[in-house]
């Protein structure tokens, strides 16, 4: 799958990363933890399906833990909630249209428009910064890799500031993972998730995605463990089980171009 879009968001920190133009789009994270197997199993084929329904609904992907007896399973969906300010003047090569927030998706097989939506419920989190690899898109977050792995940090907060949100790559362990993480790990996208309501477990995500994470499992292991020391909450470790996207789009992979 391809977003047909030009704009990337990075911060200069290092090599790694290079300074580029703002996100042209708002994105929302559905985070969703199964703490065992038997809720996992009862509950996300269903909540699956409800969220494919969704009109703002881009791509799901389903996580499974690598470290036994914990949290066994996440669901991180992905939603399109419009376009930043800064890129309504502008239809980014006419992918955007800065009118309707319409965003145009499209590869080989097929094409659709999806038009934006913003969600406060509980699981929804607002995408506040994402940091990526030179060379890396903000849509899609499809996983480019068999090997990916993903570091996900979760908080509870009981104070909310725009002080504390700034310097959330010092306290989240981004700048840990920024600095830190072994360059074997491939690492491609860090994203900083914010709740939208007060009733969901986790005030705020730190989310690592890790290309070469399986080959190097060992090396992945280490590092989650100086994340666990250094952080209280949710600190996990977790590959791609499942990937999924709405019925129509994947039923549209399997025809030839037109």
């Amino acid at each position: 799958m391809v977003f047909k879009e030009e704009g990337l968001y990075c911060t200069s920190l290092g090599e790694m990363l290079t300074m580029s133009s703002l996100p042209n789009y708002h994105i929302q994270a559905k985070v969703i933890v199964y703490k065992d197997e038997a809720s996992f199993k009862q509950n996300w084929k269903g909540k699956a399906e409800t969220n494919v329904k969704e009109a703002t609904f881009l791509e799901g992907i389903l996580l499974k833990s690598l470290i036994p007896g914990t949290n066994h399973y996440v669901d991180y969906s992905v939603f399109y909630a419009g376009v930043h300010e800064e890129n309504r003047g502008s239809t980014n090569g006419g992918v955007i249209n800065p009118l309707t927030k319409v965003l145009h998706i499209q590869n080989h097989s097929y094409s659709t428009e999806i038009t934006a939506g913003r969600k406060a419920q509980e699981g929804f989190y607002d995408e506040i910064q994402c940091i990526l690899r030179k060379g890396v898109r903000q849509l899609p977050r499809t996983p480019v890799s068999k090997d990916s792995v993903y570091i996900l940090i979760g908080f509870h907060s009981f104070e909310e500031t725009k002080t504390l949100e700034k310097r959330w790559k010092c306290w989240s362990g981004a700048d840990c993972i920024l600095w830190n993480c072994p360059t074997e790990l491939n690492l491609r996208r860090v994203t900083f998730l914010k709740h939208t309501t007060d009733s969901d477990e986790f005030s705020y995500f730190c989310l690592g995605e890790c290309e070469e994470g399986l080959n190097y499992l060992n090396l992945a292991l280490d590092f989650m463990e100086t994340l666990r020391l250094r952080h209280c909450g949710l600190v996990g470790l977790y590959k791609v089980e499942r990937y999924y996207i709405p019925p129509q789009r994947a039923q549209n992979l399997t025809k030839p171009p037109s």
